[in-house]
């Protein structure tokens, strides 16, 4: 994802552990063009009570939009239920739904 300051990427090592079912471990790294300089970095959904972390690394769908992602309503009505949900629209959007509804999908844009 490109922003007018920051270019946002990820590293994956090439390493795959067959007998433990794990590897091509990631690190996100986002470049900052004023500072020229390149951080390793943690991005948070702010929707969530808890840190959830967001990977930066969409493809853009079109000069507004950086991202689509669908959340299944049955885990955003547990989530919900738990009150791991901040104040916002979200929230408002689970506090609606059943869990067999289709899925939401969230556009990611930036912020202006």
């Amino acid at each position: 994802i490109c922003t007018d300051r920051y270019y946002f990427m990820q590293t994956v090592k090439n390493v795959f552990n067959f007998e433990k079912g794990n590897g091509f471990y990631t690190d996100e790294l986002v470049y900052d063009k004023e500072e020229k300089a390149l951080f390793q970095v943690a991005v948070y959904n702010g929707d969530y009570a808890e840190k959830r972390p967001v990977a930066m690394t969409a493809s853009p769908v079109n000069s507004e939009i950086e991202d689509v992602t669908t959340l299944d309503a049955f885990r955003l009505v547990e989530i919900y239920e738990k009150g791991q949900l901040k104040d916002g629209q979200l929230k408002e959007i689970a506090s609606r739904l059943d869990k067999d509804d289709n899925p939401v999908i969230m556009l990611i844009k930036q912020k202006k």
